[in-house]
């Protein structure tokens, strides 16, 4: 079975870039949602160092393109006109070539970041 892939709307898919940390990151308190959660600041230094800042700790990593770029899908459910046979469709909403490597331990901040 084929599953036909298309870009959403028409366009071409946003770029995007992963993060890869070392660990794991947690919440504190009791609202667990993820939906529109800041998790830190990422700035670019001008030798083109990345440094990840959440909450009183700082990472420091780089950017590493990917040797094979990913796509991110949204899966489509929906019936096909002429049969009413039900079908499935994805659309490329997202592009990923580049990842945000943070490979060492993150170094804790004296004072509150800015």
């Amino acid at each position: 079975m084929l599953i036909p892939i298309h870009p959403a709307d028409g366009a071409s898919p946003a770029v995007w870039a992963m993060i890869e940390l070392q660990g794991e990151l947690e919440r504190n308190g009791e609202n667990k949602d993820t939906v529109g959660f800041d998790v830190g600041t990422l700035t670019t230094s001008s030798t083109g160092t990345l440094h990840l800042t959440i909450g009183y700790h700082q990472c420091e990593g780089k950017i590493q393109t990917l040797k094979k770029p990913l796509a991110v899908l949204s899966k489509t459910d929906g019936a096909d006109p002429a049969t009413g046979e039900p079908t499935q469709e994805y659309k490329v909403v997202g592009v990923v070539r580049e990842k945000y490597l943070f490979k060492a331990r993150p170094r804790a901040l004296i004072s509150k970041p800015k």
